[in-house]
């Protein structure tokens, strides 16, 4: 196996993590690209619908922020060079110039 098939063997097994801002939720996304998001218990009767999308939506954030981080970090492994891959932000985010929840 050469050094791209490696690269991109890699790259697939990436598995990122992201929490939320409260620490309510937390979303994985494995190597196969499915989400697992959970729920800590007591989340949905204490935080209200607006509590409830901002925290689901900062752990989403995170995980991708994660995927990207990890993503780059192979790009500076196998060739030295993060061109092409710039670090995820808050203002990358699809809605990241309207800020937070």
């Amino acid at each position: 196996m050469g050094k791209l098939e490696r690269y991109f063997d890699a790259v697939a097994r990436i598995k990122a993590e992201g929490v939320s801002a409260n620490g309510w939720v937390t979303v994985v996304r494995g190597h196969d690209a499915d989400l697992k998001v959970n729920i800590r218990p007591g989340m949905l009767r204490r935080c209200n619908p607006d509590q409830v999308a901002s925290e689901i939506r900062t752990a989403l954030l995170a995980a991708v922020a994660d995927h990207r981080r990890q993503y780059r970090q192979l790009r500076i492994d196998y060739f030295g060079s993060p061109i092409g891959v710039e670090p995820f932000t808050l203002a990358n985010s699809p809605q990241g110039e309207r800020g937070g929840s």
